[in-house]
Formats: C-alpha cells, sequence, structure tokens
C-alpha cells in the first residue's frame, strides 16, 4: 500500500500573488496542491493563467476550494449558490481537476429540519446532475454542519457517488465534537480530509496545539479509508514555513499509520 497523498492547501496565500507564491512552494517541494479558487472568483485570473503557473512551477492540482455556496438556501436565493459553484466547478474542468470542496451552508443547527434537510437535498442534486465528473465534498465547518448526524443525514439522502464528506476533523474538535465519534457516523462518506491543529481559541499548524490527530489518522486508515489528505495553515506568522512544516509531519505520521495498518491485518 502506498502512503496517502498529502496536498498543499494555498488558502493562507490566497491574496497572495499567485504565480511567486506557486514557485515557492514548488522549491520546497509542495507541488501537489489543493487550490484556493480565490485568484480567479476574485482577484481577476483567467483559467488559462493559472494554468500557467501551475505548469510553470511543476505542480498538480489535485482539489479546488473556495467561492460562496450556502446549499440551504431556497428560491431565489439559492441561485446565488448555483452561480457561484457553477463558476467554481468549470474552472475545476478548465484545470483538469475533478474534486471540488464546497460547504453546506451557514444553517444554525438550532434550526436544522426534515424540510431544511429536503432543500440541501435538491440544491446539492442539481449540482450534480450539472456537474456529473467533479465529486462535490462538503466539509464540516459551522452552524449546523457541526453535527457530525446532520451531515451524515444530508449526504444519505442525496446519495450520490460523486456527493461525499471533507472531514475536518480540528473544526469538530472546536465544536467539542468528539473526533472518533464523528468518524464512526461519517465514515462510509468520507472523501477528503483535512489536516491542522488548534491551540485554544487559535488555529496553528498540524501536530502541534491541544488536540493530537493520531489515533484519529490511525482509525482512518485501518479503516480502508483511500483518499488523500490536504495541509492547511490559518494560524499567523510565516505561513509558507509553517505549511512545510505541517507537510513534513503529516507525511511522517501517515507513513506510521499506514504501517500501523497493514500490521493489524490477519
Amino acid at each position: 500500500m502506498s502512503i496517502p497523498r498529502v496536498l498543499i492547501s494555498t488558502t493562507s496565500h490566497k491574496r497572495a500573488p499567485l504565480a511567486p507564491t506557486l514557485e515557492t512552494f514548488a522549491r520546497l517541494g509542495m507541488r501537489d496542491l489543493d487550490l484556493n479558487l480565490s485568484p480567479i472568483m476574485e482577484g481577476g485570473l483567467t483559467t488559462v493563467q493559472v494554468e500557467a503557473a501551475i505548469r510553470a512551477a511543476n505542480q498538480r492540482v489535485w482539489v479546488v476550494s473556495g467561492g460562496w455556496c450556502d446549499f440551504f438556501d431556497r428560491p431565489p436565493d439559492a441561485e446565488r449558490t448555483f452561480t457561484s459553484v457553477s463558476r467554481q466547478a468549470e474552472a475545476a474542468r478548465a484545470l483538469g481537476v475533478h474534486h471540488l470542496r464546497l460547504f453546506f451552508g451557514r444553517l444554525e443547527r438550532a434550526h436544522y429540519s426534515p424540510a431544511a434537510r429536503e432543500v440541501a437535498r435538491v440544491n446539492i442534486l442539481r449540482l450534480a446532475d450539472a456537474y456529473p465528473d467533479v465529486v462535490l465534498a462538503f466539509e464540516n465547518h459551522d452552524g449546523a454542519s457541526l453535527d457530525p448526524a446532520i451531515c451524515a443525514d444530508i449526504l444519505h439522502a442525496v446519495n450520490r457517488p460523486t456527493v461525499g464528506m471533507n472531514f475536518d476533523p480540528i473544526n469538530f474538535a472546536r465544536a467539542g465534537v468528539d473526533i472518533q465519534s464523528a468518524l464512526a457516523t461519517l465514515r462510509p462518506l468520507v472523501c477528503h480530509v483535512h489536516l491542522k491543529g488548534v491551540k485554544g481559541d487559535h488555529l496553528c499548524e498540524f501536530d502541534e496545539g491541544d488536540v493530537d490527530l493520531k489515533p484519529f489518522l490511525a482509525a482512518l486508515q485501518t479503516g480502508g479509508y483511500p483518499g488523500s489528505f490536504t495541509v492547511e495553515y490559518e494560524g499567523a506568522g510565516d505561513a509558507t514555513s509553517a505549511l512545510h512544516r505541517s507537510v513534513g509531519r503529516a507525511r511522517a505520521l501517515l507513513e506510521v499509520s499506514q504501517a500501523g495498518s497493514r500490521n493489524d491485518l490477519p
């Protein structure tokens, strides 16, 4: 079994000039990217310009993310999400990427209901039907999506192989959700995983801070998770150095976890 692919999120650098950022990442050996689409969605770059920067740095984009979406919105407000996500999906296609990270929306937990689930289901299916070649990965980020049971409820209702869970264990932990319990609820739906750290009220480098993700990684890989991981950095200081250190730790820990999962085989 090969070591899972570790991607580097450009979200921490989304407002920095893209080409110099990618060149710096490449010089540090960070070539597999989870590309934030802000330079296209908000910064005015074309997909041709972005593709040229990626090619010049000899990098590859595996996942794209970034852009407005709220799948709990009803018409006519839902059209804002359809417009935004369509732009994101078209950018993904133009860059040769087939995995798009999204958010469920901003609905509060207290307002979730069967009716809200149906709104989200219909909205998600509309986009899944429009982009059957793009995996739509929904992250637990805020509001109702910080309840694993709600994430599972929506994704099971959608019931499409191209729609899954972007599992962020630190986002769950910050909301007081037990990570292992969340994984048990969502494991069959997980199609991508985010890695970062948290210390007190602040996000930090992966494998630092208050939450030890080693048991989570071991459980995930022992359970046969076949996907890749994105390392994020959302803390203070030099984000490039922090990302580089975080990526090194992630690769090392995943190698250990993978070896452990092999040893557990009968």
